[in-house]
């Protein structure tokens, strides 16, 4: 079952954020996740959009439709975890951030809610999403050092472009395969990438429980 466009388009703005280079790109991504599960479970128990009060978001994990009640699921568990340190960013302490592990599991555990509100959508997900999210695992906490590390290496040594000529002195040479670059091929570059991924053995991105 293919999830809305809208929740599709809203996971790609937070990948592309996750990726971007731009200051405080974690602890916005993390932010985004938020909104992004409150999206998929409004489409899940109220497709029709009929809904006019206001609903909490524990509320909304408990809905019969949603079935990710955090006292009892894993994965609501979790994602309430995650809105209560939101809540504590945005209310709290406006400083405050997460780490890179700490945000990729944020978005793996908004993916997990869209395929469970939406059986099969992740299979139906373009390949720009899935080379995406199987980089986001590596810097998940299901992720591995080795696979990281040789990750960050081919995308160094990787030779993004081909001229024969050599740059003006007049222009700025970008190097793609810096991690601060990602966001600038991630999802323009998913050949190049993907052979990366299959070649030091990184795993398929799996949806988590």
């Amino acid at each position: 079952m293919a999830a809305p466009r809208d929740i599709v388009d809203a996971l790609e703005c937070v990948l592309s954020v996750y990726f971007s280079g731009v200051r405080h790109n974690l602890r916005a991504a993390f932010i985004l996740c938020d909104g992004l599960i409150e999206l998929t479970c409004f489409a899940k128990h109220d497709p029709r959009n009929t809904i006019t009060k206001p609903i909490g978001f524990d509320d909304h994990l408990r809905k019969p439709a949603i079935a990710l009640d955090p006292a009892t699921h894993a994965l609501g568990g979790r994602i309430q975890g995650n809105h209560y340190l939101r809540n504590k960013m945005h209310h709290v302490n406006a400083a405050a951030t997460v780490d890179s592990q700490r945000c990729a599991d944020a978005i793996l555990d908004a993916v997990a809610c869209i395929e469970h509100c939406f059986p099969g959508a992740t299979a139906t997900f373009d390949d720009r999403l899935k080379v995406a999210l199987r980089v986001v695992q590596l810097y998940s906490a299901s992720g591995n050092g080795r696979h990281r590390s040789d990750f960050e290496r081919a995308m160094n040594s990787h030779r993004w472009r081909i001229r024969d000529s050599s740059p003006k002195i007049t222009e700025i040479v970008v190097a793609p395969g810096i991690r601060r670059n990602w966001g600038l091929i991630i999802f323009d570059s998913t050949p190049d990438i993907e052979v990366i991924l299959n070649r030091i053995g990184a795993p398929q991105a799996i949806p988590r429980a």
